[in-house]
């Protein structure tokens, strides 16, 4: 029998918006103030209130304080919850299972009432019949807004118009930089004519040349600092920004001086004149991390420093937006899209050059899977059968081996030949890091072979007809003219097309610039940099340059090792 419900003693306020353009939390106030309201019409005391700022609840992406929320659900904390809407808690059935699991764990009736909406009864089978109904609808309507907003985006591509600001390089009034487009041409020189993106970052951080968005804040910088907790002062603002219910803006003030912030800014007044101090003043809730990483920018503390990598600077110099051309690339990074049109900005790099840097800087994509264990497997070849060594460790737990393996359904395998690992790894790493250092090996003179031309020129019509393919029915299912199960299995059919041509030119032509683009130049750094490698790049490396290393026989039975059983690489190149 269910609970006769009274009063709730520990209400609680959600509070939620999906974009925040002014960093205010505007939004946000005014569903709390709403749901205030509400609570005081209806009785109860006091809500708590709990808000996520700048959060979608569609994408999946985590709320910290709807968790919390649950959380104190759960714990018997909360037994009373206020929403505007039911989409302001959530857009996606499964979070909507999830609010019932802490309602049920309570065993006790939890009225929840929804502004637009009205009340609904959790704990009754017609109660939760409707949030499921309700919760359907919120997610449909959001599936039906990505849909339009990516048909938006479409058409925005195909004008030319850019999609929000254009990035490093660029001002928010699509006005160049001078200093960075300087940085810019400087990097794509330098790709272009053969460098590395480790040195090239290597040597950005030396220079101090700043990052993009050096020294402005960000909701991960915040939270990293919180987690570090290196500057104990930077840590205090944030910690009393979160979760404090009796800063004043004196106190607030202070504690921003003393992590850096401007003196004259960072006063009492000042506090009091931003709009989202009355939430750290005035309500058992604090603010959410976006808004306190535009709080710390505004009063001038300082960010941590942070460093050039070869990611980063692949990510910055791969842009179509430096040549003034307009990127779509639907469920794709920027930087990796279709060049569909000319923009109205001015351009920092021609077409051309960026289409260069695309092609020495678009590393071969390969099927993840687990991380390989053994650098070498299928690499080496059995030396009595022909066939493909495996890795595997051995019985008593000493260092693995590599194996011709004798297994049913192979009948062609000899299974009569091992070598030691971690010795055969030693050696043909040092071969590999002596071609990597060659200097025709780096420019991409090297000979390549060319007996299966004909085969790598079908590849690469294969995969610019993939390329065309993708751009069609990408429009075709923004426009809403393609539905996602259809859309699905068609990117998966192409996704088996391309990796197979890819594997075709891999074995054919490998576009060592691309291999190469993160590894050092001279040998001692190619030295150090293999050493802290994963096993999954240095097998990138060693696929595209060698195509087979054969294992001779041993000439006597004995435990030690014989480096003259390991054949001379039968290179690609």
């Amino acid at each position: 029998m269910q609970q006769q419900r009274g009063l709730p003693q520990a209400p609680a306020i959600y509070a939620r918006i999906s974009l925040d353009r002014t960093g205010q939390a505007l939004g946000v106030q005014r569903q709390i103030e709403a749901c205030r309201e509400r609570c005081e019409a209806l009785g109860w005391p006091e809500p708590k209130v709990y808000s996520d700022n700048d959060i979608s609840a569609r994408s999946g992406k985590r709320r910290p304080r709807f968790e919390q929320l649950l959380a104190d659900v759960q714990a018997g904390y909360v037994d009373g919850l206020v929403a505007w809407h039911l989409d302001r808690v959530l857009r996606r059935v499964v979070d909507l299972e999830r609010v019932l699991d802490a309602i049920e764990a309570q065993r006790s009736a939890i009225p929840v009432v929804f502004l637009q909406a009205g009340e609904i009864d959790l704990t009754t089978p017609s109660g939760r019949l409707l949030a499921r109904i309700l919760a359907a609808v919120a997610a449909n309507e959001g599936d039906v807004k990505s849909a339009r907003l990516s048909a938006q985006r479409a058409q925005a591509a195909q004008a030319g118009r850019a999609h929000g600001p254009l990035g490093y390089g660029y001002d928010d009034e699509q006005r160049i930089i001078p200093e960075e487009a300087g940085v810019i041409r400087d990097v794509a020189r330098r790709l272009i004519e053969g460098d590395s993106l480790y040195s090239i970052a290597a040597d950005l951080n030396e220079r101090g040349v700043p990052t993009p968005g050096s020294g402005k804040w960000d909701a991960r910088r915040v939270q990293r600092a919180a987690e570090r907790d290196e500057r104990q002062a930077v840590t205090a603002v944030i910690e009393g920004a979160r979760s404090s219910s009796s800063l004043t803006p004196g106190a607030l003030a202070r504690l921003l001086r003393k992590a850096g912030g401007n003196a004259e800014v960072c006063s009492a007044a000042w506090v009091r004149d931003q709009l989202w101090v009355e939430h750290v003043t005035s309500h058992d809730h604090g603010l959410d991390d976006s808004t306190i990483a535009r709080m710390l920018f505004a009063a001038g503390v300082p960010a941590d420093r942070s460093y050039w990598r070869a990611a980063n600077v692949r990510a910055m110099v791969r842009r179509g937006s430096l040549c003034g051309w307009r990127e779509f690339s639907p469920g794709q990074r920027g930087g990796y899209g279709e060049l569909i049109s000319p923009g109205d900005w001015t351009p920092i790099l021609s077409k051309e050059a960026i289409e260069d840097i695309r092609l020495v800087t678009d590393r071969p994509r390969t099927k993840r899977g687990r991380e390989p264990k053994y650098l070498l497997a299928a690499i080496l070849k059995c030396g009595k059968c022909g066939s493909s060594l495996a890795g595997s460790p051995t019985r008593n737990g000493g260092p693995f081996r590599y194996a011709c393996s004798k297994q049913p359904g192979r009948p062609h395998t000899c299974g009569g030949l091992t070598i030691a690992g971690p010795q055969t790894d030693r050696i043909v790493s040092m071969a590999i890091i002596d071609a990597v250092a060659e200097a025709k090996v780096r420019s991409g003179t090297a000979q390549r072979r060319t007996a299966n031309g004909a085969a790598a020129r079908g590849a690469e019509e294969t995969i610019a007809e993939i390329s065309r393919l993708r751009k069609h029915y990408g429009l075709e299912f923004a426009a809403g003219r393609l539905h996602q199960e259809e859309w699905d299995a068609v990117r998966e059919g192409w996704a088996l097309r391309q990796r197979e041509a890819e594997r075709v030119l891999g074995t054919w032509a490998p576009n060592l610039h691309a291999v190469l683009s993160d590894v050092p130049k001279d040998r001692p750094d190619i030295e150090k940099w293999w050493e802290s490698a994963s096993v999954r790049r240095k097998r990138e490396i060693v696929q595209v340059l060698v195509e087979r290393i054969e294992i001779a026989p041993r000439e006597k039975i004995n435990n030690r090792f014989d480096d003259s059983r390991i054949g001379e690489p039968v290179w690609r190149i």
